[in-house]
């Protein structure tokens, strides 16, 4: 019995000049595609720091609805100070409501290198004012009032620098939020 051995053709491999082409051409994609992708993780944050404010915005209208209708006061740990320090921070008050350390913590202020969470321990400035669009914006007077205002209007919470493109997410007094 005879064999007969049959030669396989060989394959032609990549070149290395082959391969450094390919690798060069996947290195500038990478590169190309950088910076949006960058813009696309801020944009993220961006989200998760409103729907924090959004969380403390359910917080308050829920404290809100269990006490007749008025804002809580929370202890504003940045100057100026607007409350007597015997008022708890913004955990402390809805705390109750599923508000936590984390809820009160921006992303985007997290990352940076002047957090003002670690400056005033919440990424959140809490200064419920009379936002009617235009400057000046009217400052709430405190204590017993008797106005009535379109919670539309009124701006509960913003993050303390803008952050977020320039801007700032604010979380207004009917819940919704947005940047301003």
């Amino acid at each position: 019995m005879k064999r007969t051995f049959f030669h396989r053709r060989r394959r032609p491999a990549f070149t290395i000049v082959e391969l450094l082409v390919v690798i060069a051409i996947i290195a500038l994609m990478a590169g190309l595609a950088m910076p949006n992708m960058q813009l696309g993780i801020l944009k993220a944050q961006s989200t998760v720091c409103g729907e924090h404010l959004h969380g403390i915005g359910v917080a308050v209208l829920s404290d809100a609805t269990d006490n007749n209708g008025m804002l809580p006061e929370i202890n504003q740990t940045a100057p100026p100070l607007p409350y007597p320090a015997s008022v708890q921070g913004i955990v402390g008050v809805l705390g109750n409501y599923g508000v936590t350390t984390n809820t009160i913590q921006c992303p985007v202020d997290m990352a940076s290198g002047n957090s003002s969470f670690g400056q005033y321990g919440s990424s959140y400035e809490w200064n419920p004012v009379l936002d009617d669009g235009t400057d000046p914006v009217t400052t709430l007077p405190l204590g017993p009032i008797d106005i009535t205002v379109n919670p539309t209007r009124v701006r509960v919470c913003t993050d303390f620098l803008p952050i977020h493109h320039g801007k700032t997410n604010a979380l207004y007094g009917d819940g919704h939020t947005r940047a301003r």
